[in-house]
């Protein structure tokens, strides 16, 4: 018997570079403190999803370098099941991740390596006739999450797109997917209409413009300032809760896996959206990626 909840994604080593100021284009500065994490969206999701207690299989590719058994090894440690994790000849995904003054803003520069060589034909038949979840992200081939998401639909598996990062997807898989996470950025870049998070018109009128069936959703997140939820029987915004934010590396990724952890037990999009809500908002108080994400009883008790 597989996992409930399946994640097909990118696995990265994160170097982070922690500083008080931006430098100016030319400019050299002296940085705080530099640390390595497990990242990549796909893994942060997983490691999100088994934290909160979530039983989870990883579907992805480590390069043969010295990072690619240590990601391998973090995501055992935590619970992630990686059976479906290969590994590639050549180097591991890597990130090269710049985190600025008490705002803990980030700047983040992919190198994908093996995640670029990810397949669809690494789930198994018996693997997706056990999930009932599906996730993906566009750091892995987005040619290969559509072949997934038709295998998963066939199947009847409910289907989660996170669109980061931003780029161009076909018809076909936006037609596949039953759900859509992303940030004011990217709903602004898909729907080609000017987005404010503050203005939740611009939101829906965006959200209308990507011209969905009546079917799909999509969940829009707006970084402090809260999230929009948007189906055909729910237009909602849920503020964001107010933390003491040390490093948002991750938070979004800790806000999709939490999500789909949620949905899995309830099938309510709103409550999991207020749960996922408040997972992200704890998860930015700690720094790193993988290494942010909260437990549910860390959920519970702290917010």
């Amino acid at each position: 018997m597989g996992s409930p909840i399946a994640v097909f994604g990118s696995i990265n080593m994160d170097l982070v570079i922690y500083s008080q100021t931006k430098p100016m284009e030319g400019e050299t500065i002296f940085g705080n403190s530099f640390e390595t994490f497990q990242g990549g969206k796909g893994a942060n999701q997983a490691v999100a999803i088994s934290k909160l207690g979530g039983d989870v299989t990883f579907i992805g590719k480590v390069g043969n370098d010295i990072f690619g058994q240590q990601l391998k090894e973090n995501l055992i440690n935590v619970g992630v099941n990686t059976d479906m994790l290969y590994e590639h000849e050549g180097e591991s995904g890597v990130a090269f991740i710049n985190v600025f003054g008490a705002e803990s803003q980030n700047q983040i520069i992919v190198v994908p390596g093996a995640n670029s060589h990810t397949t669809s034909d690494q789930i198994s038949d018996n693997l997706l006739e056990s999930v009932q979840i599906i996730i993906s992200q566009l750091e892995v081939p987005a040619e290969e999450v559509e072949k997934v998401f038709l295998r998963a639909k066939e199947l009847g598996c409910y289907r989660i797109l996170n669109t980061a990062p931003s780029i161009k997807i076909s018809k076909e898989l936006i037609s596949l997917t039953d759900l859509f996470i992303m940030n004011e950025s990217e709903l602004e870049s898909y729907s080609d209409t000017l987005v404010q998070a503050s203005d939740l018109n611009s939101i829906i009128e965006a959200i209308n413009n990507l011209s969905l069936r009546d079917d799909q959703s999509v969940v829009v997140t707006l970084g402090a300032y809260g999230v929009f939820i948007y189906s055909k029987d729910n237009q909602e915004f849920i503020e964001g809760h107010k933390v003491e934010a040390i490093d948002s590396t991750g938070s979004g990724d800790c806000f999709v896996g939490a999500l789909a952890n949620s949905y899995l037990g309830n099938r309510d999009l709103v409550e999991a959206t207020k749960f996922a809500n408040k997972a992200a908002a704890l998860s930015v108080t700690k720094k790193g990626a993988s290494a942010s994400m909260p437990t549910m009883k860390e959920v519970n008790l702290v917010l």
